[in-house]
């Protein structure tokens, strides 16, 4: 069976996203390709999942995402990470998130403009 390698997200600002990802939800740096010719970041959490942000070409604009793609974080603490993001700027959708005794979800916009969701649940998926 195939096994999902990594996620790809693209943006302008290669190393600010970066500090986005490694500060606001503690991923970090596995693979550094920002001197490469595609230009990018391979990010990692304790659990062995792999994002890479790569560098849009110049003027090229990030898409409309929110019927799109997104990248979800699972988090032990749906509330205090909620907090912690709006404390950085993030502001979630109202219109989408769900709160629930077995789910609480939420999505925002990282800071160049990915659609990205935090999600606890009572039972882990897969589990």
């Amino acid at each position: 069976m195939a096994r999902i390698e990594h996620f790809a997200l693209f943006c302008e600002d290669l190393d600010a996203l970066r500090d986005f990802y490694t500060q606001a939800l503690g991923l970090r740096v596995i693979v550094d390709n920002s001197k490469a010719p595609v230009r990018g970041y391979f990010l990692t959490d304790d659990g062995g999942s792999v994002l890479e942000i790569i560098a849009r070409p110049p003027g090229t604009p990030a898409p409309d995402t929110r019927y799109g793609s997104h990248a979800a974080f699972w988090v032990e603490d749906y509330d205090r990470s909620k907090r912690d993001l709006e404390a950085r700027g993030a502001r979630f959708e109202t219109d989408s998130e769900v709160v629930s005794e077995t789910i609480k979800t939420g999505f925002f916009d990282d800071p160049q403009g990915n659609r990205l969701q935090i999600v606890w649940r009572a039972k882990p998926l897969g589990e």
